[in-house]
């Protein structure tokens, strides 16, 4: 097994090979893939199976000491309020929107559609698709990564609690 990390906190690179199968790396997530379709021309038709494993997994295997609980929750401390922040930013964004769905909503029903149009293309409102912003995109993609990627380690940090508690009754 080769295992190294990089200057990058959130790489972790895993490559395996067996007689099971082979992990690839990708865009911070693993890729299993079966051995019998390894060699697509031995087995045409074959559909490999794909299973995804987020990086963190990796990195932040069960905690066996204090000391590496401390780690992880500093760790969780330090990137909650990335996620927070984040999560408030593409919450009032997408509140913006809905508002403006319900007024637009509202005034198609009135039968107001010329004070929808006048609204629309003048410059009281300014309206983009967030939908295909990159910006918008990919903070909302780092918003859903890192609230599983701290799941994860709250997960271990409390089956961790958990275990010792019981070893001390």
């Amino acid at each position: 097994m080769l295992l190294s990390s990089s200057k990058d906190d959130d790489l972790y690179f895993l490559k395996k090979k067996s007689t099971l199968g082979s992990l690839h790396f990708s865009q911070k997530k693993y890729e299993f893939r079966s051995p019998d379709c390894q060699n697509k021309a031995a087995a045409p038709g074959c559909i490999p199976k794909v299973h995804i494993i987020a990086d963190y997994v990796m990195k932040y295997p069960e905690i066996s000491c204090v000391e590496e609980r401390e780690k992880y929750k500093a760790v969780f401390n330090d990137q909650y309020q990335e996620y927070e922040e984040l999560y408030k930013e593409i919450s009032a964004t997408l509140s913006k929107f809905s508002e403006l769905d319900a007024v637009m909503a509202r005034l198609i029903t009135d039968g107001k559609i010329e004070v929808l149009n006048q609204l629309l293309y003048s410059n009281k409102i300014k309206t983009t698709d967030c939908s295909k912003d990159p910006t918008f995109l990919e903070k909302k993609q780092r918003c859903g990564y890192l609230k599983t990627k701290l799941s994860h380690i709250k997960n271990r940090i409390r089956a961790f609690d958990q275990e010792t508690s019981g070893l001390n009754k």
